[in-house]
């Protein structure tokens, strides 16, 4: 039998994870209310667009601190500007290390204004304020933050998991000056050669609807409510969709055209200049920020995307540091799991807890504070069977 993965289940999860890094800690939780400060924002970029930003600020104004950046669209809640996250950053480690957490609902989405476009195509070329792309809010929402949130170090860290992944490679493309460290984590790069709905081409029709059945459906106003998805009713999803018949009942029996990028799906079945212009790779080329990309052997979702990723900055980037990080897990496993085990498969340790102790936190206190030791720009791989961490040059 084959069942339900519930992506739109762990899609959500997702945002918690981008959001908060790991589970629920009620610790880090009280830990923020006694040493934060909420501000709820709207930025404004170059079209006049503003952008719902949330910013947690440390009490202690007695120095400085980088910026840590998540852009997303799965929504920054808790909304209020009393109402606080379990945690904040990457990791746990990001709590007590002294930053300022920025967490922005990319352009259309949630609270933020203007229309949300899937895999918005970056415009290499601006001549005018109206040519903005992800690249552009990302830069323009620095410039901001720089001016505006007092206490800064100047310095910006940005990362992001799944599709906040895809934000944080796009926000690093035509860098502002002051991103100085991005960790493009499961990103999205193509969504047609091998991340998410298709694999080589190759159409995943569960992946595509259990997704696009919630995450699609239009926003028209802003609101910090998401959209509910599609409940099956069933656990066997090969039955489900059998039962379904041809592919063109999806959208005549169940969606009835209320999701506009399912019809974009169903319209686009070659790769052709719809998804051309929504790959991300030909425009990773000089990049000035150091990055880390993270993926996980075991990501059914998106593997193809920090792979691609990585070979375009060896190959267009090659004089900035760059390292990618390959650990055992499932898709964004290494933020939300010890990572001591798949399943039934032991790897003799906590890998991600290595990782975000070991790796995440260094990479960013370095580049942005210039604290511990330059992170090595090489492939760090897990060994399975072996059960050791790896490093190529």
């Amino acid at each position: 039998m084959y069942r339900l993965r519930r992506s739109s289940r762990l899609t959500f999860l997702c945002v918690v994870i981008a959001i908060t890094g790991t589970p629920a800690r009620s610790e880090d939780s009280l830990y923020l209310r006694q040493h934060y400060v909420k501000r709820e924002i709207m930025i404004p970029v170059r079209d006049g667009v503003r952008l719902f930003t949330s910013v947690y600020l440390p009490m202690d104004t007695t120095r400085t601190y980088p910026f840590m950046l998540n852009r997303t669209p799965y929504g920054v809640g808790p909304y209020g500007a009393e109402s606080y996250p379990e945690s904040l950053g990457p990791s746990p480690a990001f709590v007590r290390g002294g930053f300022i957490f920025v967490y922005q609902d990319v352009r259309g989405s949630r609270m933020s204004e203007g229309t949300f476009v899937n895999m918005t195509p970056h415009r290499p070329v601006k001549r005018t304020a109206a040519d903005v792309d992800e690249s552009s809010d990302t830069f323009d929402s620095i410039e901001w933050l720089l001016k505006n949130i007092p206490h800064n170090n100047g310095r910006v860290g940005m990362w992001g998991i799944s599709y906040p992944g895809f934000y944080a490679a796009a926000g690093m493309i035509d860098a502002h000056p002051a991103l100085k460290a991005v960790s493009p984590q499961a990103p999205i790069a193509d969504w047609f050669a091998g991340d998410d709905f298709h694999h080589n081409g190759a159409f995943f029709l569960l992946d595509a609807f259990d997704f696009f059945s919630g995450f699609g459906k239009p926003r028209p106003v802003p609101t910090p409510v998401s959209s509910a998805g599609f409940t099956f009713g069933t656990n066997d999803s090969y039955r489900f969709f059998l039962d379904l018949g041809p592919l063109g009942n999806a959208d005549a029996r169940i969606l009835g055209g209320s999701i506009p990028f399912w019809e974009d799906l169903m319209s686009h079945g070659t790769y052709d200049s719809f998804w051309q212009e929504r790959n991300l790779l030909p425009h990773i080329r000089a990049i000035t920020p150091a990055v880390m990309v993270v993926g996980g052997l075991f990501d059914a979702e998106d593997l193809y995307g920090p792979l691609s990723i990585y070979a375009m900055m060896k190959k267009e980037s090659p004089g900035t540091p760059c390292s990618l990080i390959l650990g055992p897990w499932q898709h964004g496993g290494w933020a939300r799991t010890p990572g001591s085990s798949l399943g039934d498969v032991e790897f003799g340790g906590k890998t991600s807890i290595y990782y975000r102790d070991s790796v995440e936190f260094p990479f960013f206190n370095f580049y942005l504070k210039r604290e511990g030791e330059a992170p090595l720009p090489t492939p760090l791989v897990f060994e399975i069977g072996s059960n050791r961490w790896m490093r190529y040059v």
